[in-house]
């Protein structure tokens, strides 16, 4: 049995986040999912963030079918921990992860999804949003490529 972890804010959950997690469960029989607290995603993402609290992102998370586990991520660091306590074989991350250093995947191995054209994140859709630009474009080719 094959086992995935992957982690994110999962802010004002969209189509993006979907695909991204549907191709993450594509690749493993079990995936596993952190889903960053709100004081983690303050300090990444800015005062501001997130619009959701953590619950309400969790629940959502956990509530998926692609999701065998979902628990919220306090640190960065702890991601590691959890992928020994769960054995994981593969940690997901989007491709603006190319290059850093991931926690999880000092022993498992690390697998950068591509990231699919014309998708939209969170952080562009909450500024479109600000300067009243919506609804927020899509191409239509856009769709399920898993």
């Amino acid at each position: 049995m094959k086992v995935g972890l992957t982690s994110g804010c999962f802010d004002l959950f969209h189509h993006s986040h979907l695909l991204f997690l549907e191709n993450c469960r594509s690749r493993c029989d079990k995936l596993i999912v952190g889903v960053d607290s709100d004081e983690l995603v303050k300090a990444i993402k800015g005062p501001n963030r997130p619009i959701h609290t953590e619950m309400h992102r969790f629940n959502l998370i956990s509530s998926m079918s692609m999701v065998s586990v979902a628990f919220i991520l306090r640190q960065v660091e702890d991601l590691t921990k959890i992928a020994l306590d769960f054995n994981v074989d593969e940690v997901y991350k989007c491709e603006v992860w190319r290059g850093k250093q991931v926690y999880g995947a000092e022993r498992a191995k690390l697998v950068i999804v591509p990231d699919i054209p014309g998708m939209v994140s969170t952080s562009v859709i909450v500024d479109r949003i600000r300067k009243g630009q919506v609804p927020v474009p899509i191409r239509e080719e856009y769709g399920r490529l898993v």
